[in-house]
């Protein structure tokens, strides 16, 4: 007969009566059973190192808000009832032992005791279950009710890792759906799987290098449907597009920035409004070969040549949205927000040769919401307004821009970031305000 293996983690799943715990104080049972799980996993540990087993994390949270589905023979149709309440440890261990010995040394059955399934992500998808984090159609457990005994803080954890147990959710449903075809593509057309989640995924993956034309196509379809349904909201006013425009010398962080603050708008805008931002990082030259409608436009190191002067123009209006050139057909420019770093300033950005030299620059500075020009590892912060001297000047035409620069304040990263989080929350118009103000350096 095979040797029992020994375990390197174990989930118990027990009801809190306490005919399922042999040779536990009644009152410890009557604890979980009014929500406190923490004396029950402590408890646990214990019993296990006094075993001479070896924990090094361990978790716990109690299961009361969990449904299932039977048949009611009466009304003849399926019917949702809630289960006993449970409690739901993960143990992993330095040190472990067989499934008989762990089951004997805690007090339950060893069928209670759920062995993580093989391969590398068997623990990481027993985390996830505590809070039921890949199962959408299973109550979302608070992670703040998951109780640490040892090892690092489950919030800390969840933090960390939430993003991937997001994707392992879609992972899931595609397998629970046979890897379906149809399936991803409806996905991709409810806009909840973009294609960086799907090229990250092994499973999706290999969904999508069997049908890549097919769900391509799909890509393109809910880029076209959201491009419409932008410019529909933009035209009834219920947004307007936030530009920002990040200039310096070469190496100093300007693409870092900007990949940071697309990462704080997409998470201020989920956890915010539960909206998933999709983001579109352009090459430098022909930057619209790839767009899609994502609604962040990230123009990383692009160049005032790259479009044409009207092009600008119609692409920056923070009012209206337009047909930009692209080299196969014609794209709308519908991002809610664009970002553009350069090496100079807007005024040599937009002051190039292939422009007319008599143009009022000012036409593109009041597109611009903030100007962020690094300086000296922080960030100096600029917003346009009118100038009133070339505007009552008889003399325009030596001075060809209505519009100037004016200094906001020398900001940290952070504070700077913040500013522009505040700034796309009223410009989308959006009702609930979360974000603090930034302070200045003094």
């Amino acid at each position: 007969m095979a040797k029992d293996s020994t375990l390197t983690c174990v989930m118990i799943a027990q009801q809190l009566q306490p005919e399922f715990w042999r040779g536990w104080d009644d009152q410890t049972i009557i604890q979980a059973q009014s929500g406190d799980a923490r004396p029950l996993l402590k408890n646990v540990v214990k019993r296990l190192d006094n075993s001479n087993v070896k924990v090094s994390e361990a978790y716990g949270i109690i299961h009361n808000k969990d449904t299932e589905t039977i048949w009611n023979s009466e009304k003849q149709q399926n019917s949702i009832r809630q289960k006993e309440d449970h409690v739901h440890l993960l143990l992993k261990f330095n040190k472990g032992n067989t499934i008989n010995n762990l089951a004997m040394t805690i007090g339950v059955e060893p069928q209670y005791l759920e062995k993580a399934k093989s391969g590398r992500y068997g623990y990481d998808n027993l985390l996830a279950y505590l809070v039921h984090a890949k199962d959408k159609d299973k109550f979302q457990y608070n992670p703040k009710d998951v109780t640490t005994a040892v090892g690092e803080e489950y919030l800390s954890v969840y933090n960390r890792r939430r993003e991937t147990w997001l994707r392992g959710r879609a992972t899931k449903e595609a397998q629970n759906s046979m890897q379906s075809v149809d399936y991803l593509i409806s996905q991709v057309l409810k806009g909840q799987l973009t294609k960086s989640q799907i090229m990250s995924d092994e499973d999706l993956y290999m969904v999508y290098g069997l049908n890549s034309s097919k769900i391509n196509d799909a890509f393109t379809v809910i880029g076209e449907r959201k491009s419409i349904r932008a410019q529909h909201d933009i035209e009834a006013g219920k947004f307007k597009k936030t530009i920002i425009f990040v200039s310096g010398t070469a190496g100093v962080g300007k693409t870092k920035f900007g990949k940071l603050l697309v990462r704080q708008i997409q998470k201020f805008v989920f956890e915010t409004y539960n909206y998933y931002w999709d983001c579109c990082i352009t090459a430098s030259t022909n930057p619209f070969d790839e767009y899609n409608g994502q609604e962040i436009l990230f123009l990383d190191d692009v160049r005032g040549e790259t479009l044409g002067f009207l092009d600008w123009l119609k692409l920056l209006d923070p009012h209206n949205i337009s047909p930009i050139s692209a080299r196969y057909h014609n794209k709308f420019g519908a991002a809610k927000v664009i970002i553009i770093t350069s090496p100079v300033p807007p005024y040599r950005f937009f002051n190039h040769p292939k422009f007319n030299s008599m143009e009022d620059l000012g036409q593109f500075y009041r597109r611009i919401d903030f100007w962020i020009s690094f300086s000296n590892n922080k960030l100096l912060v600029c917003n346009p307004i009118r100038d009133f001297w070339h505007h009552n000047s008889k003399y325009q035409y030596l001075h060809n821009s209505s519009y100037r620069f004016s200094k906001n304040g020398l900001y940290k990263k952070t504070d700077a970031i913040q500013r522009i989080l505040k700034l796309i929350n009223k410009n989308m118009k959006w009702k609930k305000e979360q974000i603090t103000s930034a302070g200045k350096l003094k």
